[in-house]
């Protein structure tokens, strides 16, 4: 790069115009040649990175993990600007690779239409995976996505239901031989009768698909189509419930499925007595969660049902008809499955209240699942999980909690119990609890009043009956307010049920902040118990965070079944 000449460099702003125009074009242009000589060093720079030396196809599958990362974690696309092209910024060598990978173009957001054509146009051939959500255009956005129908293999559309029939009508004009997952739902307020899906959808031409989900969506029940699947999901209709009937004729085409959801069905009804089925297999079934209606419509379903021996199942009951209709319920279970239910050995009841709960049973000593609030089946370990939902006046008693362990558990062995109650539970409760758990082991109570277990736990001259809960080891208490003189209390029952050789060998104490001082838990250790305490702990922190005598239920914030 030259210098300035003398003559130049003696430019002032008070000289001639001409050379002072003359001077800044000579400047401009050592600058530009800078720049371009920065840009140089820069780019030769950037190639002497380590991650140059990765090869290709190396490099573009960290690009598709750094996708998948950012779809799932990113709290914004970028107003609708996908993810890929951040990629295509970063340096001249890492925009070839991405351009010249279709597989990094194919998933299509009809967020923005701005970036549709480029997402098309660069996946080239590739198979896509297409997400629609209104309000966003359906001409604009959807249409021109479903043109590329045949080349699509996961097909999410969330539409309002002004747009379903279009987009039925547009989902029929021709085959998806490439599509494996369909995902459908209708949201906002439905105001006149929807289209139907039926077996004209994809023009009965859908080979490859393997799973399922309808949202609130208007269904014909009469499908012959879907013979390949392995997930079907119904979460409400907005068309005629099924019939039994229907349904199991349905469910004879696929012989292959392996979850199965029917949800927001409740108002299904259970076979009449004159009505005959010949019973569907679905022998590869891992998983069915089922909200259709009372215990009666569940057990005419399981008669008809050939299910493999240990299938997870989730059950969600609006009424509850008494002992009998569970010993029908299991009974009906055993039989689908060929066998007796699965030997428990945990027991979990959570939100209990007065027009429902939630009862789960897993067959090992912990729960491992984490989180409730939407269970999936497929994904958990609680082979069985019923929840019941009924009239706030039908006041449900909770000790029916119990019946159930007994049905479950016809030999007892239930050794943990955990329990999560919007009400304070009382002595009753607990004292029927011991009368049918007199092997339970750990009890873990959540969020709730002790005063009713220490009055069971306690023991006088005077009782008729035997000590509750003899086998009990290890007590958890989790967010516990202690009421006045209850430390006390909890240790004078600890201290007395020793001196008649039932010992507590642990207690933990997670968030239990109120009323409960550092003397009252040494008092508590000198009965010889074990005591883990969190008290030094902020009130947040629970016993579910390393270090702070995590729970031997694992347990974190109660759920939702469905």
């Amino acid at each position: 790069m030259s210098t300035l000449s003398d003559i130049l460099v003696n430019v002032t702003p008070r000289s001639a115009t001409a050379l002072v125009e003359r001077c800044r074009a000579r400047i401009d242009q050592d600058l530009a040649a800078l720049a371009e000589s920065m840009r140089v060093l820069h780019s030769r720079r950037n190639c002497l990175a380590r991650i140059s030396c990765l090869p290709p196809e190396i490099l573009v599958t960290v690009f598709r993990h750094f996708e998948s990362f950012e779809d799932h974690t990113s709290t914004s696309h970028h107003r609708g600007t996908p993810i890929c092209l951040i990629l295509t910024h970063v340096c001249k060598h890492w925009r070839q690779l991405a351009l010249d990978c279709p597989t990094l173009w194919i998933s299509v957001s009809c967020v923005s239409p701005r970036w549709l054509d480029v997402m098309l146009e660069r996946s080239k051939d590739a198979h896509l995976v297409a997400t629609y959500h209104a309000p966003v255009s359906l001409r604009g956005c959807l249409e021109p996505v479903l043109s590329h129908l045949s080349r699509i293999k996961i097909l999410k559309i969330c539409s309002v239901s002004t747009d379903v029939d279009r987009i039925t009508e547009l989902l029929s004009l021709q085959p998806a031989p490439s599509l494996k997952i369909f995902e459908f739902a209708v949201i906002g307020n439905v105001h006149h009768s929807l289209m139907p899906i039926s077996d004209t959808i994809f023009q009965g031409q859908v080979p490859l698909l393997q799973s399922i989900a309808f949202v609130l969506c208007s269904l014909n029940w009469a499908w012959s189509i879907f013979s390949g699947l392995r997930s079907l999901s119904v979460r409400g209709t907005t068309g005629a419930l099924p019939t039994l009937v229907q349904l199991l004729s349905t469910l004879r085409y696929m012989p292959d499925l392996e979850q199965l959801t029917l949800q927001w069905l409740s108002n299904m009804t259970p076979f009449g007595d004159t009505e005959l089925c010949d019973k569907v297999p679905l022998i590869q079934l891992k998983s069915i969660a089922l909200d259709i209606g009372t215990p009666k419509t569940i057990v005419s379903l399981f008669d008809r049902l050939v299910l493999p021996a240990g299938v997870k199942t989730a059950l969600h009951l609006s009424q509850i008809e008494g002992s009998q209709s569970f010993f029908d319920l299991f009974s009906a279970m055993d039989r689908a499955s060929g066998g007796p239910s699965p030997f428990v050995r945990s027991l979990r009841a959570i939100r209990i209240s007065n027009n429902g709960f939630v009862v789960q049973f897993c067959t090992s000593m912990a729960f491992k699942s984490h989180y409730h609030y939407s269970w999936n089946p497929a994904d958990d370990d609680i082979p069985l999980s019923i929840q019941f939902t009924c009239n706030p006046l039908a006041h449900v008693q909770s000790t029916i909690i119990f019946e159930l362990c007994r049905i479950a558990s016809p030999q007892a062995r239930i050794h943990s119990m955990f329990l999560e109650s919007l009400y304070d539970l009382p002595e009753l409760f607990w004292r029927t609890g011991s009368a049918d758990l007199l092997d339970l082991q750990i009890i873990h109570l959540s969020r709730n009043s002790i005063r009713g277990l220490i009055e069971a736990l306690s023991f006088d001259d005077t009782q008729v009956t035997g000590l509750a809960y003899p086998s009990l080891r290890v007590l958890e208490l989790e967010g516990t307010n202690f009421g006045d003189h209850e430390a006390e209390d909890l240790q004078h029952v600890i201290k007395q049920r020793a001196e008649r050789g039932t010992y507590l060998h642990e207690l933990r104490l997670a968030g239990c902040m109120k009323n409960l001082t550092a003397g009252q838990v040494r008092l508590l250790e000198e009965t010889g118990v074990n005591v883990d305490w969190d008290g030094h702990k902020d009130d947040h922190e629970t016993c579910t965070k390393a270090g702070t005598g995590c729970s031997t239920t694992n347990y974190t914030a109660p759920g939702r079944l469905f």
